[in-house]
């Protein structure tokens, strides 16, 4: 029996891949900063180890006994999220240090949650973050499997939420298309690569969307009756310097969602469960796979 160290079990993806990995029968341990939230998961891991991942002294032995480390962190794209903490050190750093811990230990694979098309976009932090650790763990000398999905479901909980209240936009004309994916879907393509050979597996939802298609669908969903504003592209950007005089963590955000909303992003379409599935739910996607 496989013993997996899970990271980032606490955020909706690590959520759905602690239930994938339990489904399959493998002895997971999570690795996580809050004992409060993994102590509420469920199903209950096997074990439970409380480390700060951007402290690499807090990781001290955290891979032994493990053969296969998967690993969600990353920090939160919700505008919402003014935390100083930057992509580079939660989604480069952090996983870099357990990655250290990792090859010290001699564990048989690493599976990273990265980004679709994110070595594409180096001059954006976000971006950049995934692709170099992408990068440095490829050229670790250890077996990897680098999932890299489009947008997750559960970022449309936001905007369902702002729909609520009245507010509901697409960035300029809204005719960039994309696929969301469904987190479950993307755990199980990440868990179904266990003992596999090396590899990058771009995943997206089964459906292709415009991105004033996506608001029209929220829109439904949360009974917003009120019109779909279009915010200029270049209006935004100018506004990118101002912001970052006062949250540089948001100025980030800010550009990487500007940017994801003007182009087309559309993966592979591997998911199976759909976006009109997902917000009509009276429970979220948390336990739509249960």
């Amino acid at each position: 029996m496989k013993q997996v160290l899970l990271a980032g079990a606490t955020g909706h993806l690590g959520r759905h891949l602690l239930r994938a990995l339990k489904q399959q029968g493998f002895i997971v341990t999570v690795l996580a900063r809050s004992e409060q939230k993994a102590s509420a998961l469920s199903p209950a891991p096997d074990r439970l180890l409380f480390a700060d991942a951007t402290h690499p002294d807090s990781l001290s032995g955290c891979c032994q006994g493990i053969d296969v480390v998967a690993s969600a962190v990353g920090k939160s794209i919700s505008l919402k999220d003014w935390s100083k903490t930057t992509f580079h050190e939660v989604d480069y750093q952090a996983n870099y240090n357990l990655l250290q811990e990792a090859k010290a230990a001699g564990i048989q694979q690493f599976i990273y949650i990265s980004a679709f098309s994110a070595e594409q976009h180096p001059e954006l932090a976000y971006f950049k973050a995934h692709a170099d650790f992408s990068e440095a763990l490829k050229q670790s000398g250890i077996s990897y499997t680098i999932v890299q999905p489009t947008a997750l479901f559960s970022v449309f909980d936001e905007m369902t939420a702002m729909a609520r209240k009245g507010m509901l936009g697409v960035i300029d004309s809204g005719a960039a298309l994309t696929n969301p994916v469904f987190e479950g879907d993307v755990a199980n393509v990440a868990v179904e690569s266990i003992g596999g050979p090396s590899e990058v597996i771009p995943i997206g939802g089964k459906r292709i969307y415009s991105r004033l298609e996506l608001a029209k669908l929220v829109g439904r969903a949360a009974g917003y009756e009120g019109r779909i504003i279009h915010a200029p592209k270049t209006a935004i950007k100018l506004l990118l310097p101002l912001v970052k005089l006062f949250s540089p963590s948001l100025c980030h955000t800010l550009a990487f969602l500007t940017k994801v909303s003007v182009e087309n992003c559309v993966a592979p379409q591997l998911g199976e469960f759909t976006l009109e599935d997902y917000l009509k739910l009276p429970e979220k996607a948390s336990k739509a796979s249960a």
